[in-house]
């Protein structure tokens, strides 16, 4: 474990250091804000529409993760479903529990992919993004808008579309994985800026992460927190490794498996709470209790798969 823990250290270091500096006023102003903007807008849909572009979509890797991944985002979003409906929780905060069972914090993963297996396992990374981050999209965007009800001014369907065509994660991911499985490849300049744009998306979301923790929401809806942090940390994880013990994959494509399982809920969740009607102060007690939880959990985790899964 300590192997691994010290391996992974200067990850959690960043955010230790985003959140420093946020509280302590530096640089100042709308600073992290804007910064978020920029990873969001910028550097991470860069990192992602340089890796989707030369990825490895095998036919065998892709039908495993995908099998791997999205039954463990079913089992969590039926269950939290449930705990929502027998907690009879309103609207808002259950559009935040879903979110916080759903969501997974991409950032974290493939920073921890790439710093612990290199350039294989940001591709591997990369490949878990392309089949979670539009589904996950989706599913989120469905529920926060339907728990709205009645009090929506937009339709679901419009409110889908406009979320697809906005999102700049899911916009990288759909063009990376055409060039790629079209043949057509890397894009000469293209590929090389955002080559450039991606060795800077990694520690600079990081930053912006550990600067969106809030401290003080831990002790906020303690029951709510505690239903959304079961099923993203152990329920996720737990479909995940069973499936991957199941279907013999192993080696670095079964330990990439087990870090989208263990990471924290997205810190994009509070945003799109905001934005639709969920609870972001219940949605930033979530986001920060997962990522304390997490300095600990994905150490021990991947300490323990790595006996099992790496020669």
């Amino acid at each position: 474990m300590w192997a691994i823990s010290l391996a992974i250290l200067p990850i959690f270091l960043l955010l230790v250091l985003g959140n420093l500096l946020r509280r302590n006023g530096f640089p100042g102003g709308e600073f992290w804000h804007h910064a978020d903007r920029v990873t969001y807008w910028v550097l991470f849909p860069a990192l992602l529409l340089h890796s989707t572009t030369t990825a490895p979509f095998s036919e065998d890797i892709v039908d495993t993760f995908a099998v791997a991944l999205l039954s463990a985002l079913a089992a969590t979003a039926l269950i939290s479903l449930l705990c929502i409906r027998v907690f009879k929780l309103s609207g808002p905060l259950g559009g935040s529990v879903f979110q916080g069972a759903t969501r997974h914090n991409t950032f974290i993963a493939v920073a921890v992919a790439e710093y612990l297996y290199g350039a294989h396992g940001l591709l591997l990374a990369t490949v878990a993004i392309s089949l979670l981050v539009p589904v996950t999209n989706l599913l989120c965007v469905t529920v926060l808008v339907w728990f709205q009800g009645a009090t929506s001014t937009i339709s679901l369907k419009r409110r889908l579309i406009q979320e697809i065509f906005r999102n700049p994660l899911l916009l990288a991911i759909v063009l990376g994985v055409s060039l790629n499985l079209t043949g057509v490849g890397p894009l000469p300049v293209l590929h090389d800026l955002t080559g450039i744009l991606s060795k800077a998306a990694l520690p600079f979301a990081l930053l912006c992460v550990g600067a969106g923790l809030r401290i003080k929401t831990i002790h906020t809806g303690a029951l709510y927190v505690t239903i959304a942090t079961l099923c993203k940390m152990i329920i996720f994880p737990i479909v995940i490794t069973g499936i991957a013990l199941l279907t013999g994959i192993d080696g670095i494509a079964a330990m990439v498996l087990v870090i989208y399982g263990v990471v924290p809920t997205a810190s994009s969740g509070y945003a799109l709470a905001k934005l639709l009607g969920g609870d972001a102060e219940v949605m930033a007690g979530i986001i920060t209790v997962q990522t304390l939880i997490s300095i600990v959990t994905i150490p021990l985790a991947l300490s323990l798969a790595a006996g099992y899964f790496l020669p």
